[in-house]
Order: structure tokens, then C-alpha cells, then sequence
């Protein structure tokens, strides 16, 4: 009896040993996360915004000693006579298109874009040089104008935390300008000599700023940013008085600083899971 007891245990022990073999191995699944956001992607875009000029225009009216000035010594100062005015502040608009590489691994960002845009400081101002004496009318104008068009080709390099991104720009840029000087002072006792002339021409130069960016969703994301414009600079325009005789007029310019806000769409870089 005491041996049909031993080899039942026995038995039992080598059933439960087998059914346990059979079972499957149980493992504990991975703990899936939030998808974590991804900037990849080509995007296109709008903004709007103002811009305000870092300091003054300056221009250096064409004056000099008689008798090496085409106008009469009445007429003329000593020495040449800078007329500083500031420009009126300006609204912009434009559009951008770039493209975003965001490793899926890494927070840091890197991209080009490139942004056409619309602005125009501007200002005329009459000559602060009084008129001489029994002279109707003003001295002279100088007229200054920063915009129509204006273009940035940037570098990005941003740090992303999920869907909000953090980012620095810089590349080159392409100002339009225009400057003018008119001197209309043609009744005694000035000379009977005028003066008209005016500059126009595209300034290539670099662009730095920065700025936030925030993703709505997958596609629509909205940034808010700074740009400095380096558009100063000191250069001449020569022209011809009404005599004939050749001048110079040396004109300052200063530089632009650009606040924006904008809307992006992009295509590509989904919402990536990490484990």
C-alpha cells in the first residue's frame, strides 16, 4: 500500500512538471509613452509684423567752398552740411517656405528657409539749413526709402521639447533702397543753378535673429519672431547740377530690426512613439 502511495506522488509530480513546461513564458510589455512630436518636414508659411530703424539717415548735401561749387558763394557753407533725420516706422508681410531635419532620436532641429517679404521706412525732409534771405520756397529735400522688397535665405538651428521649438536663423539678405536729393533754390540771391538727382539699387547683406514656435497639430504650427536686418550702411550717389557740373551726395542708412508672427504648414515628420 505504502508503494502504490509513493509512485501516485510520483506520477503527480511529473504530470504538473510537463503541464508547466507547456505553459508560455510570461513577460511584462513595454510601457508605451506619448508619441513625442517630430519637426521634419518641408513647410510654407505667412507673416505679418512691424519694423523700426536702429537709428537715423544722414546725408551730406553736396556744399562746399566757392568757388569749387557750381552755385553761387551765397548759397554755399564753408563746409559740407548733414541733413539727420529718422524714418517712420513700417508694417511688413511676407511668405516663407523651408525645410525642418529633426533626427527622431534628438531634440536639436537643423533647417534652411528661405523668406520674401514686404517693407518701406521712408521719410522726406526739408533741409534744416535756413533758405538765404529773401529766398522763397525750401533749400533742398533729401528723401529717404528702406523696402519695397526685401529677401532673407537663413540656416535654422533649433531645440525642440515635444511640440514647442525654440530656434536661431542667419543668412544673407537683399534690401531694395532709394535715396534722392533735390536742391530747388533757384531765386536770388541764390545762383540760378539747381540740383536733382536719385539713387536706386538692391543692398546684398546678412540677417540674424531668432524666435518660438508652437505646433497646433501634426500640420499647422504658429511662431512669433525676431529679425535684424544689417541694411546700414554709407554710400554715394554722383549727379549733375543744372550747369552741368559734376557732384557727390553721401548717404547713411541705418539698420532694421523686425518683429513678426506667422503660420506655418508643413508636410511629413509624424508623431514618433518612444519606449
Amino acid at each position: 500500500m505504502r508503494h502504490i502511495l509513493l509512485g501516485a506522488v510520483a506520477l503527480t509530480a511529473l504530470c504538473s512538471s510537463a503541464v508547466a513546461a507547456d505553459l508560455p513564458v510570461y513577460t511584462k510589455a513595454p510601457v508605451v509613452v506619448a508619441p513625442v512630436f517630430n519637426w521634419s518636414g518641408f513647410y510654407v508659411g505667412g507673416f505679418v509684423g512691424g519694423a523700426v530703424a536702429d537709428g537715423n539717415a544722414n546725408s551730406t548735401e553736396p556744399r562746399g567752398a566757392a568757388p569749387a561749387a557750381p552755385f553761387a558763394p551765397v548759397f554755399y557753407n564753408a563746409t559740407a552740411f548733414d541733413n539727420n533725420y529718422s524714418l517712420s516706422n513700417t508694417f511688413i508681410g511676407g511668405g516663407t517656405i523651408g525645410l525642418n531635419y529633426q533626427p527622431s532620436a534628438s531634440n536639436w532641429l537643423f533647417g534652411v528657409e528661405g523668406e520674401v517679404g514686404y517693407l518701406k521706412l521712408s521719410r522726406s525732409v526739408v533741409d534744416i539749413n535756413p533758405v538765404p534771405a529773401g529766398a522763397p520756397g525750401a533749400d533742398s529735400i533729401d528723401r529717404t526709402r528702406i523696402g519695397d522688397l526685401y529677401g532673407v535665405f537663413a540656416a535654422r538651428l533649433g531645440y525642440a521639447f515635444d511640440r514647442v521649438l525654440f530656434y536661431a536663423k542667419g543668412g544673407a539678405a537683399f534690401v531694395g533702397k532709394e535715396a534722392s536729393f533735390t536742391d530747388k533754390c533757384a531765386v536770388a540771391p541764390c545762383s540760378v543753378n539747381t540740383l536733382n538727382t536719385d539713387y536706386s539699387g538692391t543692398q546684398l547683406t546678412w540677417a540674424a535673429g531668432g524666435g518660438l514656435e508652437y505646433a497646433i497639430n501634426d500640420s499647422w504650427s504658429v511662431k512669433g519672431e525676431y529679425l535684424y536686418l544689417a541694411t546700414k550702411e554709407t554710400y554715394t550717389y554722383s549727379a549733375n547740377a543744372s550747369n552741368n557740373q559734376p557732384y557727390t551726395v553721401s548717404h547713411t542708412d541705418p539698420g532694421v530690426h523686425t518683429g513678426k508672427i506667422g503660420l506655418n504648414y508643413r508636410w511629413g515628420g509624424p508623431a514618433v512613439g518612444r519606449y
